[in-house]
């Protein structure tokens, strides 16, 4: 197999691994590969948007239990890296940025 797709439980989708070149792939396997990305890709925005809601509910409770500041600004920071780690998969799979502020 010339790559697969893995689960990863960090940002909980699946991410592919390449195990040969691209450039040594045939056409069946590039349409496969598209195919597998596309479902990720698709998976994407809603698994932001559910990441982008627990950090603004987790940022709310900073005012509620400031004594907690450095457990929850550490909550934070793991999800803004799921985040980003989403975004950066986004851009691989389909070469385009998810979002550019309704400027393509």
């Amino acid at each position: 197999m010339k790559f697969e797709f893995v689960y990863d439980p960090r940002i909980e989708l699946n991410s592919p691994i390449i195990k040969i070149p691209v450039e040594e792939w045939t056409t069946e396997d590039l349409h496969q590969f598209y195919e597998e990305a596309q479902d990720v890709t698709a998976k994407i925005p809603a698994k932001i948007l559910e990441f982008d809601k627990i950090y603004m509910q987790k940022y709310e409770e900073l005012q509620y239990r400031p004594e907690d500041l450095f457990d929850i600004m550490e909550e934070l920071n793991e999800l803004s890296g799921k985040i980003c780690e989403l975004n950066v998969l986004y851009l691989r799979l389909e070469g385009k940025f998810l979002y550019s502020g309704g400027q393509e």
